[in-house]
């Protein structure tokens, strides 16, 4: 029985850390977004870097 009902979460589960890393994601390329170029190169990347950049770095986690 607990097998059964570890089968029914786990899919659950994947959903969940799937959701989770795609607000993740939209919340650090808002972050980016809403950053001045001055403080992008401080941080050694262009606006046209932000997705690149966001991926790498969830890549990271």
């Amino acid at each position: 029985m607990a097998h059964g009902f570890v089968s029914i979460l786990a899919p659950i589960g994947a959903k969940a850390h799937s959701v989770l890393k795609s607000l993740q994601m939209a919340r650090m390329l808002s972050t980016l977004a809403n950053m001045s170029d001055h403080q992008l190169a401080q941080i050694g990347i262009r606006r046209s870097d932000i997705p690149k950049y966001a991926e790498t770095l969830m890549a990271e986690e």
